[in-house]
């Protein structure tokens, strides 16, 4: 069980055994009733209930409220039994039926309370505190002083408790709100010890009366000079937020500040900041602290609470959402949320969005605390989004001068190169002119070398063209030579199919010729039969006996003569299988002399490829040697040109040099003015990294 649950479950029980123990107090006398003890316990829950209904919402999510002055008064008036009646009423009158909260959260609260103000009235009893009247004796200075002590540190004692071990505590801003707890209860002491001394003072009813209201308006005055101060802490808390914005301008660099600051506000799990654009109506979310760095995330202005928040231009509190309510940047759990519409000069510029996993975190006054940052807030997005176009833009003319610097550099050197070889070409060209001599005396050569190749290339032609013709016959033949074994072939084939079908005729002659042979032996027994038949008959069987003698002997050619058939059939299978194994032979012989012929064709097909790319190489050789002389007499020509245009080369490569030198100089003030631009432009990016952010150095 974790210890947040042990420390409810124990307070839970002893607020129940404190209550139990109220009522059998009064019930079996031994704690007097005293007079009027229902109304007085019903008007006292219905004063603690409506200290609730008008408690003072703190900064950070806390809460205070007089009902613990109420409980003392209950202490000092008619001791622990009643205070431990009384409490649990007047928490769940107040937090359920008033405030509207959660049942499970009003009845801790009501634990808290019931069992801390029944044990301090215990302890009050037992250092023989008085009730009534004698409750503001001087003689019970140390019990009353002891249970002003007492009172607030155990009930808010166990509270903050049961806060601190579920680490809940983390969303309340704890110093601020036991200051201003301490503030509250130390007021709500006075007027409870007021009431009391009212109640019981022996005074007329006309003064009592005036004292009565004087004493109501300066408790509901005090509630309203609590509020001011709240308030104050409130609005310092957003002005230190505004100065922490207005100090860096930028969203980059005033976020974590941002972040602290709204912690002291509102609890928060999860905040961030989006930029609206105009162009598609969708947010940018531009900071968010569930979204990973460089995340893009852009979502439909009009949708959801967004639409809902830009649609009455004002903060919006959503409780309970869902995953499919919300639009989230990140893995987090949905439940509460605050959006805050940001608007600069009446046109809307970001969404800032304050997020919670407790269903019921956030209350409206939380939303309107949030909007009194919406001016400064919308400045800073629309400052944001202004300085990016122009630090992109600074940035861009920083790298655009940086590469004109560099190109000037280049130029520099290129010019000074060109100096230098206009310079050596000045001195070349008289080298120049003695070699053109040399070139002419080797172009006459080149003539000469060409005319030779020339005639060379022709006898190549030739030889190509002569083995092409003898190729192409060859090939031809073969072409026929591989028609014809095709054909062969063919015929092979069907010859082989021809055999196929006299072995199965033959092989049923066979079957023929076994048939007749087994009637011939049936015929034979039949006439057998009848012989021995005929000899049992006697002389009237002679006849018969007769007839049965030809029709054996009948029978006994028959059968020579169909086992003659049937080896005759026998040798003539023999025959037709060699025949067809010699045929079949000859088949495969056919078309292995086919392929290789087919292939002996395709390689003379090359043969003949190879000759006509010969004859044409031999022209292409031919024509060069031609052109190459044609060439070689042109240069002689250009040569003998280029002498003389030598030194004119050099009276020009002179006047480049001279052109070069100025251009050098052209150059430098050129890069000296791109340095200047390039610092310039340096110290615009510099404004713009300080304004959004940076350090203002490179």
């Amino acid at each position: 069980m974790r210890p947040a649950l042990i420390v409810r479950f124990a307070v839970s029980l002893a607020a129940l055994a404190s209550f139990g123990a109220g009522i059998i107090a009064y019930t079996s006398g031994r704690v007097p009733a005293g007079p009027n003890l229902p109304l007085a316990g019903a008007l006292l829950v219905l004063i603690a209930a409506m200290t609730r209904r008008y408690g003072i919402a703190l900064p950070g999510n806390g809460f205070s409220s007089y009902v613990i002055g109420v409980m003392l008064f209950a202490i000092l008036d008619r001791g622990w039994a009643f205070v431990a009646i009384v409490a649990p009423f007047a928490m769940l009158v107040g937090d359920v039926l008033l405030r509207r909260l959660p049942l499970r959260g009003a009845l801790g609260n009501a634990a808290h309370l019931t069992a801390g103000s029944t044990f301090v009235g215990l302890m009050y009893a037992r250092v023989g505190g008085e009730a009534g009247a004698g409750a503001l004796s001087v003689e019970n200075l140390a019990p009353l002083a002891l249970t002003l002590v007492l009172l607030p540190m155990i009930v808010n004692g166990t509270f903050y408790l049961e806060l601190a071990l579920g680490q809940t505590i983390a969303w309340v801003d704890a110093r601020l709100t036991m200051r201003w707890e301490s503030i509250v209860y130390l007021v709500s002491a006075a007027l409870a010890i007021a009431w009391l001394g009212l109640l019981h003072a022996t005074i007329p009813i006309s003064p009592r009366l005036f004292l009565a209201v004087a004493l109501a308006l300066t408790t509901a005055g005090s509630l309203y000079v609590l509020r001011l101060g709240v308030r104050a802490d409130e609005l310092n808390l957003i002005q230190r937020l505004a100065q922490v914005i207005a100090a860096e301008l930028t969203l980059s660099r005033s976020f974590e500040r941002v972040q602290e600051l709204t912690r002291q506000l509102v609890p928060w799990e999860h905040m961030g900041f989006a930029r609206y654009d105009p162009r598609t109506r969708e947010m940018e979310l531009v900071a968010d602290t569930a979204a990973q760095q460089g995340t893009m995330f852009r979502f439909d202005a009009d949708a959801g609470l967004t639409g809902e928040a830009l649609r009455l231009r004002r903060a919006v509190v959503a409780h309970g959402l869902a995953r499919d309510q919300v639009i989230l940047p990140g893995a987090e759990t949905p439940g509460s949320e605050m959006l805050v519409p940001l608007y600069h000069g009446g046109n809307l510029v970001g969404l800032w969005s304050v997020r919670h996993s407790d269903p019921a975190m956030y209350r409206e006054s939380d939303g309107d605390l949030l909007e009194l940052l919406a001016p400064q807030l919308a400045l800073m997005v629309a400052i944001d989004g202004s300085l990016r176009p122009v630090s992109g833009a600074s940035d861009q003319t920083t790298q655009y001068i940086q590469t004109l610097t560099a190109t000037a550099e280049e130029i520099h050197a290129s010019s000074q190169e060109v100096a230098a070889s206009a310079q050596r070409a000045s001195q070349g060209a008289g080298q120049a002119a003695s070699l053109v001599s040399t070139a002419a005396r080797e172009a006459g050569q080149l003539k000469d070398s060409a005319t030779q190749l020339a005639a060379a290339g022709d006898h190549t032609r030739e030889a190509g063209a002569q083995m092409e013709k003898i190729a192409n016959r060859v090939r031809t033949g073969t072409q026929d030579a591989v028609r014809q074994l095709t054909d062969l072939g063919a015929t092979t084939e069907e010859s082989a199919a021809e055999v196929d079908r006299l072995r199965e005729v033959a092989a049923q002659v066979e079957k023929f010729s076994e048939t007749i042979g087994f009637v011939a032996n049936q015929t034979n027994l039949l006439a057998l039969n009848a012989t021995i038949e005929a000899a049992r008959a006697g002389v009237h069987g002679r006849g018969f006996a007769v007839v049965a003698d030809e029709v054996h002997k009948l029978a006994e050619a028959s059968g020579r003569e169909a086992r003659n058939v049937g080896k005759s059939v026998q040798d003539t299978r023999r025959a037709l299988d060699r025949a067809a194994q010699l045929i079949e032979r000859i088949r495969g012989d056919l078309g292995q002399v086919v392929q290789n012929s087919a292939a002996w064709v395709q390689d003379l097909d090359r043969i003949a490829d190879a000759a006509l790319e010969t004859a044409r190489a031999g022209k292409q050789v031919a024509e060069i040697g031609r052109h190459s002389a044609g060439l070689a007499t042109k240069i002689t020509e250009t040569l003998e040109r280029a002498r003389g245009g030598a030194h004119t080369s050099t009276q020009e490569t002179e006047a480049v040099a001279a052109a070069a030198a100025e251009q050098l100089r052209a150059i430098q003030d050129l890069a000296h003015g791109a340095t200047q631009l390039s610092a310039l432009a340096e110290q615009l990016s510099q404004a713009v990294r300080f304004i959004r952010g940076g350090n203002g150095h490179p």
